[in-house]
């Protein structure tokens, strides 16, 4: 993403509207923690969380892959306690999961963009609009996990597929594999995988593009009982079968360690704040 010239303005702007977010959120997580049951753990399938967007003077366009992300991350953090708690200790991924389940999409979106430090551009068909273009690959995004890196020297089992990211808290005990698939994947991989001390993670989801539309992303998700897929342009939960065999290329998935979890965080409730210290200087470059 290379620099661009905002407006004094809006330059002022959007870190300020990014702490009203992180405070935002920051609300709806206490509201969420006083009512701890009153969240159906099918919650999944009220979420619509469509193309594109706005907030405030700006415009979100080509959201396919963000849009991706949101919803197969969402996804785990609904059905894993222990997921839930390690996105919860730092506010940029905490933020975008309270808005989903709050069904402030917009606002999710501009969680995750505003931090990702994508292009803001001027609006050519309105005076004082700006728009952010996230065409992406799933890569482009891995910098939001940063924060819960752990070691991966235990994972080898997954590292014929792609580059492997561990995310948890310890490096003993990774929680969530992300997998940047190599060169794209035509077939499932294994739904189940062992690391080297024997401990089970299961497929979750898998961001995807048709064969016969290669440049929109798509995810398939595990659900509670069944796969679907989940596309913005059409979020119908339709059912997938991970036996589709070259109707789908795979670019990136997800594994949630499921069996004999240990985890430091006693419940959800457990979250601290991290202080705001992000440059809107939108130095990164933007790869197409």
């Amino acid at each position: 993403m290379g620099t661009q010239l905002l407006s004094f303005d809006l330059y002022l702007w959007l870190p300020k509207e990014y702490n009203k977010l992180l405070r935002r959120a920051e609300e709806l997580t206490r509201n969420i923690l006083s009512r701890p049951n009153d969240w159906p753990m099918d919650s999944i399938y009220t979420l619509s969380l469509k193309a594109s967007g706005q907030f405030g003077p700006i415009k979100f366009i080509n959201t396919c892959v963000p849009d991706s992300y949101l919803v197969a991350l969402y996804n785990c953090y609904i059905k894993y306690d222990y997921i839930a708690s390690l996105f919860n200790f730092f506010e940029k991924l905490r933020a975008p999961m309270v808005f989903l389940r709050a069904e402030m999409y917009n606002e999710a979106k501009a969680s995750w963009l505003f931090w990702s430090q994508f292009n803001i551009t001027k609006d050519a068909s309105e005076k004082d609009k700006y728009v952010t273009d996230a065409w992406s690959e799933p890569e482009d995004h891995l910098h939001m996990f940063n924060d819960l890196l752990v070691s991966n020297d235990k994972l080898s089992k997954f590292q014929h597929l792609g580059n492997v990211h561990a995310l948890g808290l310890e490096n003993l005990h990774p929680l969530l594999i992300l997998v940047d698939i190599h060169q794209g994947m035509d077939t499932a991989p294994l739904l189940h995988i062992e690391d080297d001390y024997y401990r089970t993670y299961e497929l979750q989801f898998l961001l995807m593009s048709r064969t016969s539309f290669s440049t929109h992303m798509i995810v398939g998700l595990n659900l509670f009982d069944r796969w679907v897929f989940y596309d913005n342009e059409d979020p119908s939960y339709e059912d997938f079968n991970l036996d589709f065999n070259g109707d789908f290329i795979i670019h990136f998935a997800g594994y949630v360690r499921t069996q004999n979890v240990q985890f430091g965080v006693a419940e959800e409730g457990c979250y601290g704040a991290v202080p705001f210290n992000h440059s809107f200087g939108f130095q990164k470059e933007h790869i197409d």
